[in-house]
């Protein structure tokens, strides 16, 4: 099983990623278990077995890896449907790929996955071979399919994993803001490429970003990733008169900061800073997020280093 957090970003990932994005990913690895089942099975139990069988498991485990995708989608919607019951899908239809095809090749190759050896030793040892191969197989798929699918799709799927974290932290500051008048101030930095920089260029200088501005915050505020590109930074009783001192500090120990600087030099990229407060007209969070977000765009348009939402 993935770390909590590796786990989290693959559910988001499949639930931002487009139904096309997830096909070429299936596809990709469909492809690739052809011809690296083809290499193994062909060479070993070719001369003995039935073409047609051989045929039967390749495109049996093929179609397993080309539908997986959408399985593993349907596994996450069942799960979260049902969070207390343990919903697998993906790992039986492996296993159900490798018996079938065992089925299949076994009679006309009996020694196909040394089966017969298997039974002598005992029962259960055919079974533990498949759970075995299962498991291996299973886990190669994740780690590749999950590898290919950002690549293929447009959506911002770390957006879907942020937002809610970013709902529940700032939940508190928009309760005291909108109940009881207490000002709190949100801004959004983003990480604006200047000329060829790569998406991995631009999210590792917004990981470093928020590395950078983490310590130099106030126990009261909180920073988080919001998207690729982007972190939002919540200063806690900070209105918009207030809040040009501590962004201009922030924006000061960024540009100390030698070796941010050393990276956002190397991969052409520069930060742009939005910054909004609250306001009685705002109705919801996402109207505050979405000023900050209109004055980083602002910031990046006029190439400012930061904008205030007014």
């Amino acid at each position: 099983m993935g770390r909590p957090a590796q786990l989290r970003e693959r559910e988001a990932l499949l639930t931002a990623a487009e139904s096309p994005a997830v096909f070429k990913a299936g596809a990709i690895v469909a492809a690739a278990t052809v011809a690296g089942a083809a290499a193994i099975l062909v060479p070993r139990y070719g001369a003995r077995a039935d073409t047609w069988a051989l045929a039967a498991q390749i495109a049996l485990l093929s179609g397993a890896a080309l539908s997986g995708g959408f399985v593993l989608r349907l596994e996450q919607r069942l799960q979260s449907r049902h969070p207390r019951l343990p919903v697998v899908v993906f790992y039986p239809l492996v296993f159900l790929a490798f018996l079938f095809g065992l089925l299949a090749v076994y009679p006309s190759a009996p020694g196909y996955l040394a089966t017969a050896r298997l039974l002598n030793v005992s029962l259960v040892m055919p079974p533990v071979v498949l759970i075995v191969l299962t498991v291996a197989f299973g886990s190669v798929y994740r780690a590749v399919f999950f590898h290919l699918l950002p690549r293929f799709t447009r959506v911002d799927h770390i957006k879907h994993l942020s937002s809610p974290e970013f709902a529940d932290q700032f939940r508190i500051y928009w309760d005291a803001a909108a109940r009881y008048g207490d000002p709190v101030t949100l801004i959004m930095m983003r990480s604006v490429p200047r000329s060829w920089s790569s998406a991995a260029d631009i999210e590792t200088a917004t990981r470093e970003l928020e590395r950078t501005i983490t310590p130099h915050l106030r126990r009261s505020d909180r920073c988080g990733r919001y998207a690729r590109d982007t972190v939002w930074i919540v200063l806690a009783r900070t209105n918009a008169a207030l809040a040009e001192i501590p962004v201009r500090r922030l924006l000061e120990q960024i540009q100390r900061d030698q070796e941010f600087q050393q990276h956002l030099q190397k991969s052409e990229v520069v930060i742009r800073c939005g910054v909004a407060s609250y306001q009685r007209r705002m109705q919801a969070p996402q109207d505050l997020a979405e000023a900050a977000l209109v004055a980083v765009q602002e910031a990046a348009r006029k190439e400012r280093e930061v904008h205030f939402f007014r």
